[in-house]
């Protein structure tokens, strides 16, 4: 037997498939919850994975996500990088499948249905109403992914500013995405960090 598949064969006995399992059934439970994009439901996450489990801490949660939404792609990635520090490539492989699977299937049933019955007014009403949601959502996520930065309170004005500019719709995502990094890079430098 060569010395890769021994290893290979080794690293595999070695897996805790019940916490893979436990990672995949939660991570697609998040899945169906997403409305809006996987980082809506970064509370859930957050609760789940650093406070209840404590698979990782707080800043390796924020990490993740910087990560995750510093690379190109789709925002979704950052459960990838999640799994890796959890449990390896293997990990990544399983939360990120939890992470896509279920919702794939639920937005392309629901664009056969969306499209055959485009005039409806459920669907009309249906659409009007995520909408609030989604907004709540990201709301929430931005709020738990900047309360790692409390003890620093100025970098906890960056939140709510950047959502209301970005509400008000008075300037383009990436200004508003460039200031904040600028702020965050002075505050850096400065030592207010």
């Amino acid at each position: 037997m060569s010395a890769t598949l021994q290893f290979s064969l080794e690293a595999l006995s070695q897996t805790d498939w019940g916490l893979l399992l436990d990672l995949l059934a939660h991570f697609a439970g998040l899945s169906v919850m997403s409305v809006g994009g996987f980082i809506s439901v970064v509370p859930e996450m957050q609760r789940y994975l650093v406070v209840e489990q404590g698979l990782i801490n707080q800043s390796q949660l924020a990490a993740s996500i910087a990560i995750g939404q510093a690379a190109p792609g789709p925002n979704v990635q950052l459960v990838a990088v999640i799994g890796w520090q959890i449990a390896g490539p293997l990990g990544a492989a399983i939360t990120l499948l939890g992470a896509v699977a279920p919702s794939a299937t639920i937005a392309l049933w629901a664009n056969r249905i969306g499209m055959r019955h485009n005039q409806s007014a459920f669907i009309e009403t249906l659409r009007a109403g995520l909408a609030p949601l989604t907004v709540g959502l990201m709301g929430s996520a931005g709020w738990v992914v900047g309360s790692t930065e409390a003890a620093h309170w100025p970098l906890l004005l960056v939140v709510p500013l950047a959502f209301f500019l970005s509400w008000r719709k008075t300037l383009s995502p990436l200004v508003i995405v460039l200031c904040a990094g600028g702020y965050g890079a002075l505050a850096g430098w400065q030592g207010w960090l």
